[in-house]
């Protein structure tokens, strides 16, 4: 491989934007990336918390495994809130684990990198843009304590941070052309816009700074603005919600094009600095959802609605593979890739794979058991030190959070057993709390203990009106437990209720699943796809209902699509395998059956199917 990595990370990037723009030729850098490197979708874990989709793709582990689940760490007394440390993450970062091979590191505007310290490697924390006086007031004081390391580091980068008063008004023009016209008095959003640009102008000039410096041979910067931008201005892009004012969206229409043509400048900059012999990998642990509701609507714990697991991977430069389509790529996969592109082992506890087909020549995969000091050992919830802070009250809501997310953390890697004691103590805690009572419920029916599960519905229900939800709810219960009269007649009452919304089409789905309901499930994977062509479980349920209504071709093509937008959705590859041995297609199948053994060696299903195919001749 090459001697020298740039990891870019662009916080909400989404090809749903991006590509618009490049085929306009707005992103020029992009562009030639794209088209002389590799790309595709990069697929987020759950929860979509900014600070813990990062701190993922730097280490290759799922939150709850690192344990930065929340962006806060606690709360003063003042009611401020203080960021999250370095000393939060229970696992090694890719700075670190290359440190242990002798490669030098440059790191910038990371999150979660406030305090740390390590061996050969320059870092300007997630703080750095900070401003450190008034506005107005210039020079800034220095950083604050454990912005870097080494700490000398400071006296070279200090001088290069951006306040927004530096945000010029070309800079704003390019974003909002009309920003003369705002009200600055009942309308801040231009201001927190130089705010947000601001601190990418920071990491900007820090990495810029540092690239020019000295040697080294990875180097990582994260730029947040286009997130920040996203959530605050999504319902001004593209076509115009209803409840958007006519002459407020032709205002802020551009801002998100904007700050995407000044993401490619800054781009270009950091390409060329970076050398002609250093290879670019550009990374989104997420994008923006297509249909943003009213703000007053958005969100219930986390705010994360405005949000959509999808975000981005593009990979240029010597040792990459050009114009290659890299499919089901996860957040999980970044760090596995990164440390065979240097020729280092991945662990066995991460569990991401290895993107070999963006690599110019297939790379040899090592392993070791893990790179963690010792074998990691759960630890306990990360919120639990918000108990010291000074305001016990916000340290309260602090710690429910990020106990939700790392329940969901949990959820998501189907560490069912983990989550419940966590889910439990959260609904005892909060029990108005309708998606802690919602997913509680869920993780009791996938373990089987119906009695509590049946205790939760009736407490989640004395809170939901009549209508799809009581319905789905009972529904599921009632075919747990193998009551499938009461259950069919649940769902045919659900049904008629016509439901739109993605999570209601989601859980029809999967009951007209159970109930061996092909039609009616294939007509819902389609109505659910018209909504969001992304949803990989939609192609599955479609792939699965096509093949039982015997139309295997049909059922390959949408099983690969649910392939494309998530490698690791298991189910998918076996409904793929299944519809290739439909159409006599033998060998292909065996690779997909052996596809699916490799995510789950203890598929006895897979395995069977393996062992009846094995000697078996036909092309």
């Amino acid at each position: 491989m090459a001697n020298r990595l740039l990891l870019v990370g662009w916080d909400a990037a989404d090809w749903s934007i991006l590509h618009p723009l490049i085929d306009a030729d707005e992103m020029p850098t992009l562009r030639r990336i794209v088209e002389a490197g590799a790309s595709g979708q990069l697929l987020g874990t759950q929860p979509l918390v900014s600070v813990a989709q990062w701190t993922t793709v730097a280490t290759g582990k799922r939150p709850w495994q690192h344990r930065v689940c929340h962006p806060i760490e606690r709360i003063t007394g003042a009611n401020q809130a203080v960021p999250v440390t370095a000393a939060r993450r229970r696992s090694r970062a890719l700075w670190e684990m290359l440190a242990q091979a002798a490669k030098r590191s440059l790191v910038v505007g990371w999150p979660a990198t406030h305090g740390g310290r390590t061996e050969n490697t320059v870092l300007a924390s997630d703080r750095y843009a900070q401003p450190t006086a008034a506005p107005g007031i210039k020079p800034w004081p220095p950083a604050v304590p454990g912005t870097y390391w080494p700490e000398e580091a400071g006296v070279q980068l200090d001088r290069w941070r951006v306040s927004p008063e530096e945000v010029q008004a070309d800079i704003v023009s390019l974003c909002i052309p009309e920003w003369k016209k705002i009200n600055q008095k009942r309308d801040r959003r231009l201001g927190q816009l130089r705010v947000f640009l601001a601190a990418d102008f920071s990491h900007q000039t820090a990495m810029m700074t540092l690239l020019a410096g000295g040697k080294w041979d990875f180097a990582a910067v994260h730029f947040p603005a286009l997130g920040t931008i996203s959530r605050l201005f999504l319902p001004y892009h593209g076509a115009r919600p209803n409840w958007v004012p006519e002459a407020e969206f032709g205002l802020y229409h551009n801002v998100i094009r904007g700050a995407c043509r000044l993401l490619d400048q800054m781009l270009g900059r950091l390409v060329q600095a970076a050398g002609k012999d250093a290879s670019v990998l550009i990374v989104s642990a997420h994008g923006v959802a297509r249909h943003v509701s009213p703000p007053a609507r958005v969100g219930a714990v986390d705010n994360e609605a405005w949000k959509s697991p999808h975000g981005i991977f593009a990979a240029c430069g010597p040792g990459w593979a050009g114009d290659a389509l890299v499919v089901g790529a996860t957040v999980l996969d970044v760090a596995p890739t990164v440390l065979t592109w240097f020729g280092q082992p991945i662990g066995d506890d991460m569990e991401g794979r290895v993107l070999v087909e963006g690599f110019a020549k297939p790379p040899e995969v090592t392993r070791v058991p893990s790179w963690e000091p010792a074998p990691a050992v759960a630890s306990p919830p990360a919120a639990e030190d918000s108990g010291s802070a000074d305001n016990p009250k916000a340290a309260a809501i602090v710690r429910r959070e990020s106990d939700w997310n790392l329940a969901q953390s949990y959820l998501d890697a189907g560490r069912c057993e983990e989550a419940l004691p966590v889910l439990e103590r959260l609904f005892r805690s909060f029990p108005e709390r309708l998606e802690l009572g919602h997913a509680l419920f869920q993780c009791q029916l996938t373990l089987r203990n119906f009695t509590e599960a049946a205790e939760t519905l009736e407490v989640v229900l004395e809170a939901l009106p009549a209508g799809i939800w009581p319905l789905l709810s009972r529904a599921e219960l009632c075919l747990a437990r193998g009551d499938i009269r009461e259950a069919r007649s649940r769902v045919e009452e659900a049904r008629a209720l016509h439901p739109v919304q993605p999570d209601a089409l989601r859980r029809l789905g999967m009951l007209f699943l159970r109930l061996r309901e092909w039609n009616a499930l294939a007509d819902l994977a389609k109505q659910a796809l018209k909504l969001d062509d992304n949803d990989p479980l939609a192609w599955l349920g479609l792939a699965e209902a096509q093949l039982r209504k015997r139309l295997p071709a049909e059922a390959e093509e949408a099983a690969l699509r649910a392939i494309g937008l998530n490698y690791y959705l298991s189910d998918a590859h076996f409904v793929l395998a299944r519809a290739l041995l439909a159409q006599g297609k033998w060998q292909r199948a065996r690779d997909a059956m052996q596809t699916l053994l490799r995510l789950q060696p203890s598929n006895r299903a897979a395995a069977a199917y393996v062992k009846r195919m094995e000697g078996n001749r036909r092309p």
